[in-house]
C-alpha cells in the first residue's frame, strides 16, 4: 500500500484551517487529514453516486436499504443521500465488494491520518459507521474491513471506496441531531453529544 499525497482544498476549508493553525498549530495537519478526499459542499443530492434506496421501516428511526452499483463512490453517495433526505444523525452497516479504496490509520503520536490506497479488488467484509452534523452539514465517520484475494484483511477509517459490483448498506436515521466539533487535542471532528 502507498500513502496518498495531498488533498484538494476549497477556499473555505483553507481559511478555516489557516485560522485553526494560527490558534492551535499542532493540530492543523490532523484536521486537514481527517477531511475526505473531496469537497463535501460539492456533493449534491442528485449526485451520480446516489445509491438506489428503499425505505425498510418508517417511524421515529427510519431505516433505508442503500444499494450501490459498479463505479459509484460510497462516501459521496452516502453524503448525497443524507443531503437529499435532510438526515441529521444515524448509523450505517454493510457489506459488498470494491475495486479500490482509500483507508486510513490515525497515528496518535504524529496526530495525523496515514492514508493507504487499496487498488485491487477486495471484498467489503464489514462497513460500520455513524452520521452526525459537522459544520452544519452531514458528516459520516466510517470504518471498514476489506478481504483481499489471498485471504489477508486490511481495515481502517474509510475516506473513499469505489464499488464493484455492489455495496449493500442499511442506514438507520435518527430525528435528533447529533453534532461534531473540533477536539483541541487531536484536531479531529469528534462527537459532541
Amino acid at each position: 500500500m502507498v500513502a496518498s499525497a495531498t488533498l484538494p482544498m476549497t477556499r473555505r476549508s483553507f481559511f478555516a484551517r489557516a485560522a485553526l493553525a494560527a490558534t492551535v498549530p499542532s493540530i492543523a495537519s490532523a484536521c486537514l487529514a481527517a477531511e475526505p478526499s473531496f469537497d463535501p459542499a460539492s456533493v449534491s443530492a442528485d449526485s451520480p453516486d446516489l445509491p438506489a434506496a428503499t425505505l425498510l421501516n418508517s417511524g421515529e428511526a427510519p431505516a433505508y436499504l442503500l444499494v450501490f452499483h459498479t463505479g459509484q463512490e460510497v462516501m459521496r453517495g452516502l453524503l448525497a443521500f443524507a443531503k437529499k433526505y435532510d438526515l441529521v444523525a444515524g448509523h450505517v452497516t454493510g457489506i459488498g465488494a470494491l475495486s479500490g479504496a482509500v483507508i486510513g490509520y490515525f497515528d496518535s503520536e504524529k496526530n495525523i491520518y496515514l492514508r493507504n490506497q487499496q487498488s485491487e479488488q477486495a471484498e467489503l467484509l464489514s462497513l460500520t459507521g455513524n452520521l452526525a452534523l459537522y459544520d452544519n452539514g452531514p458528516f459520516f465517520h466510517v470504518h471498514v474491513a476489506l478481504g483481499l484475494r489471498d485471504g489477508a484483511a486490511r481495515g481502517g477509517h474509510l475516506f473513499e471506496a469505489t464499488v464493484r459490483p455492489t455495496v449493500e448498506l442499511v442506514l438507520t436515521s435518527s430525528p435528533r441531531p447529533v453534532r461534531r466539533k473540533i477536539d483541541r487535542e487531536t484536531g479531529l471532528p469528534l462527537l459532541d453529544p
